[in-house]
C-alpha cells in the first residue's frame, strides 16, 4: 500500500545519513519520539515503510531504511509480543511479492532479528533462490524454531549454492533430524558441502559418526585436512561431555598419530594434551 503523507512526513524527520549517519548529529529523543508515532501506524505503516524502500545506496533508500530497523528494534525493546509478530508477519507476508530482490533480502535480515515461528514459512520459500537463500538462510538459523524442518524439507530439491547454504544450516542447528543426510554427504563431489556434513556430524555430537569424520580428516594436505581435524576436534569434547570418553579417545589418538608434519603440531599438541588430561 502506498505510505500515508503522515507516515512521508515523519519518515523525513530520520537522519539524512540513515544508518551511517555521524553519532553526533542523531537527536535520539527527536528519533525515539518519531518512531513511536510510526509505531502506532501498525500494520500499515510497516507496509507504507517498505513502500518507500528505494534502490540500495540510494537517497530515497536511506530514511525508509532507517526507520523501518528503528521500528523493529522499538517492537522488541518494548517486548509487545503481538507487536512483534504483527510486525514480523508483515514483513514475511512481502516475500513473496514481486519487490526487488534488495528489498526482500533486507526484509529477511530484519526478521532475523523480529521473527519467529510465524515467518518460517515465508523464509523457506527463498531456500532455492540463489539470490536470497543466504538472508534467508542465516534468518532462519537465527529463529531456530520450526526451522530445521523447513530447511530439511528444501534440501532434496535445492542445487548448486542453494543446497551449500541449506547444509551448511542445518550443520549451524546440529539438526539430528539430518545426520543420515549428512553422513550421505561425506562423500559428495563437492569439497564445501563434505565438509558442511563433518560440522553438521561434529555438532550432533553421535559416536556412529567418528569413522566418517577420521576418514575426512584423513584427505590431503590443504584446507578440507585442516577443516576436518577442526571437525574431529569438536566432536571428540562432545563425545568426552557426553561421557564416551572411549570414542574421543580414538579421535585424540588418530590425530596425534596422523599429524607428523611440522605443520600439523598444532593439532598433534592439542591431541596430546587432551589425551593426557
Amino acid at each position: 500500500m502506498a505510505a500515508s503523507e503522515n507516515l512521508k512526513a515523519l519518515v523525513a524527520q530520520m537522519p539524512n545519513g540513515g544508518m551511517y549517519t555521524n553519532e553526533n548529529d542523531v537527536d535520539k529523543e527527536r528519533i525515539e519520539k518519531t518512531i513511536a508515532e510510526i509505531a502506532k501506524g501498525g500494520k500499515e505503516n510497516v507496509l507504507g515503510l517498505i513502500d518507500m524502500l528505494g534502490e540500495p545506496g540510494s537517497e530515497q533508500d536511506a530514511k525508509p531504511h532507517y526507520a523501518l530497523h528503528c521500528l523493529g528494534n522499538y517492537i522488541l525493546i518494548a517486548k509487545d509480543d503481538s507487536a512483534r509478530r504483527q510486525f514480523a508477519e508483515t514483513l514475511a507476508s512481502q516475500l513473496t511479492s514481486d519487490r526487488s530482490k534488495y528489498i526482500r533480502g533486507y526484509l529477511c535480515q530484519e526478521l532475523q532479528w523480529a521473527g519467529r515461528k510465524e515467518a518460517v514459512p515465508a523464509l523457506a520459500k527463498l531456500l532455492l533462490d540463489e539470490e536470497l537463500v543466504d538472508p534467508a538462510a542465516m534468518a532462519l538459523v537465527a529463529i531456530k524454531d520450526g526451522s530445521s524442518e523447513a530447511l530439511r524439507a528444501a534440501l532434496p530439491q535445492a542445487k548448486g549454492r542453494c543446497r551449500l547454504v541449506v547444509f551448511h544450516s542445518l550443520a549451524a542447528l546440529g539438526d539430528a533430524g539430518s545426520a543420515a543426510e549428512f553422513r550421505a554427504a561425506i562423500k559428495d563431489p563437492d569439497r564445501e558441502v563434505r565438509l558442511a556434513a563433518c560440522a553438521g556430524l561434529a555438532k550432533i555430537g553421535g559416536a556412529t559418526a567418528v569413522d566418517l569424520l577420521l576418514q575426512t580428516a584423513g584427505a590431503e594436505p590443504g584446507w578440507e585436512r585442516i577443516q576436518a581435524a577442526k571437525h574431529c576436534l569438536v566432536l571428540a569434547e562432545k563425545l568426552l561431555a557426553a561421557g564416551k570418553k572411549q570414542d574421543a579417545t580414538k579421535i585424540y589418538s588418530s590425530l596425534r598419530d596422523s599429524r607428523s608434519d611440522p605443520s600439523e603440531k598444532y593439532v598433534r599438541d592439542l591431541a596430546e594434551k587432551a589425551l593426557a588430561g
